[in-house]
This record gives C-alpha cells, sequence and structure tokens, in this order.
C-alpha cells in the first residue's frame, strides 16, 4: 500500500491512461451538419463552419449525399461546395445512383452548397466534422505534459501546506484530567442549602 504524502508513480501513470483515453474519445467526436432530406430540400444551403479555441487551423469534413428518383428509373442530379468567394471546394455532377460524396478539410468560415436535381428526384444530403480530429495528437501532448507536471508539483505542494497549516491553526492544550479527583455531582448529600433555605426551618407564621 502507498504512503499517504509520497509519489505513487502508478496512480499517475493509470491517470494518464484515462485522461488520453478520454480525449481520444474526444478527438473522434463529430458534429452533424443536415444540408437536405427527402422532406425538405433546398437548391443552396449555406452553413458556418466554426474554429476550434480560435485557431485558423483546418477541420476534418464528410460531405454524404445520396439521390433518390420516385418517378422515374433514372435521372441527372449534381452538388457543388464552394466559400463566399465562389471558389469551388468539391463538386459532383451526373445519373443518379453513381453519386458520390466527398472528404476533407474545410477552414473556419461559410460555405454554401449547390444542389441541382431533375424532377421527380430526392435527395439526403449531409456534412459531418470532426472538430478536434486535427488537434488530436496537440491535445494529447498537452494533457501528458500537464498531467507528469501535476505529478511532480503535488509533494512539493503538500509540503508547503503541510508547513503552513500548523501556523495558521495552532492546535488548543488539551486539559489532562485528574485521575483522583472525586466526582460529587449529582451527589444528594453533598448539595449545601443556605442558611435561610433549610429544609428543616420553622414554619412562618404571618
Amino acid at each position: 500500500m502507498a504512503q499517504s504524502g509520497k509519489f505513487n508513480p502508478l496512480m499517475w501513470l493509470v491517470a494518464l491512461a484515462i485522461i488520453n483515453g478520454a480525449w481520444y474519445s474526444v478527438a473522434g467526436g463529430e458534429a452533424k451538419h443536415e444540408i437536405n432530406d427527402q422532406q425538405h430540400s433546398t437548391e443552396d444551403r449555406t452553413i458556418e463552419i466554426s474554429s476550434v479555441f480560435g485557431l485558423d487551423k483546418e477541420i476534418s469534413a464528410v460531405f454524404s449525399v445520396q439521390f433518390f428518383t420516385i418517378s422515374s428509373d433514372s435521372g441527372n442530379a449534381s452538388w457543388k461546395i464552394s466559400d463566399l468567394n465562389g471558389q469551388v471546394i468539391a463538386n459532383w455532377q451526373g445519373i443518379v445512383g453513381q453519386e458520390q460524396g466527398w472528404q476533407g478539410e474545410l477552414s473556419p468560415g461559410s460555405y454554401i452548397i449547390n444542389t441541382t436535381m431533375d424532377e421527380g428526384i430526392l435527395t439526403e444530403q449531409n456534412l459531418y466534422i470532426k472538430p478536434f480530429e486535427n488537434l488530436r495528437i496537440e491535445g494529447h501532448i498537452l494533457l501528458s505534459i500537464g498531467l507528469i507536471a501535476l505529478a511532480f508539483l503535488e509533494p512539493i505542494v503538500k509540503k508547503q501546506i503541510a508547513k503552513i497549516a500548523p501556523k495558521q491553526y495552532p492546535k488548543a492544550p488539551e486539559m489532562k484530567k485528574n485521575p483522583f479527583v472525586a466526582n460529587d455531582a449529582g451527589m444528594p448529600e453533598n448539595d449545601d442549602f443556605p442558611e435561610d433555605d433549610d429544609p428543616w426551618r420553622a414554619p412562618i407564621i404571618n
């Protein structure tokens, strides 16, 4: 059993594994932007990609798309992702059933997703982004360094607290009891009555 106040490397190794495992899960998480569905679709949809921690770093993104024909066996469709300056990031045009999505990186900012379809065609489009994916390595490094620094500082902080605490909160002196002093409390034969409160006094006659 590890003694209290001493550095316990096993405990800190477990903490290091837990915190890095938690960050691995967070970094792999994704957020979904619904662009179009079969009940609601629009030709142009504007989305906003926010920066992470104020950093102007590209964010991993996956664009999934599927077209459905409801009144014919075939048809044409297309989609295009562009920024507000009109620069095309990705696009596709072709026959329904052969559509392709896109996977890449987007810088923080606004984007327009344009979709065109023949009559009788429906679509489902979603954009999935992983805000922390490109910060995965940096996160592991910073969390590990921070935890290691905390592990080495912990004994020093505990020693300083142990030195300061007795000065701020001195212990009150303990009263030692004398085992040879008799305790007469509660003994009726030792109860003293005042002279004018004698239980055998003569009755007072007015």
